[in-house]
């Protein structure tokens, strides 16, 4: 909440999201937040690759939840009232496998008065 206003930032609106997402891969039903959180054309860009939105559903829907998450360090960019990029780092953890951390970018528009994600890139440190 920003100080005294009684309104969510972009910025709080948008970490909300991605814990939302964040935590959501932390089960086997994933997938389903994303397919109901991207938008028509979203698109995902990773170190192998780019995926439109129905293979970066498929994908997190065949993936294995991970154990844990922290989102660290996040700023927004408002490019208008119903677009902002948020970036931030990320690290994660599935069961038995090394950490993974990356900066990740976030495009996020908001359609009816939702936000919904339109772009996701990761950048693995």
């Amino acid at each position: 909440m920003c100080e005294g206003s009684g309104t969510v930032s972009v910025l709080d609106e948008l970490v909300r999201m991605e814990t939302e997402g964040w935590q959501a891969l932390t089960t086997p039903s994933g997938a389903d937040y994303y397919d109901e959180h991207l938008t028509a054309n979203a698109m995902m860009a990773f170190p192998f690759g780019v995926m439109g939105r129905e293979e970066a559903v498929e994908s997190l829907r065949a993936g294995d939840p991970w154990a844990s998450f922290e989102i660290s360090e996040p700023q927004v960019v408002e490019l208008t009232d119903d677009s902002a990029i948020l970036v931030y780092r990320a690290s994660a953890q599935r069961e038995g496998a090394p950490a993974y951390t990356a900066v990740m970018t976030s495009v996020f528009v908001r359609e009816d008065g939702r936000w919904l994600l339109a772009f996701h890139q990761q950048s693995p440190t």
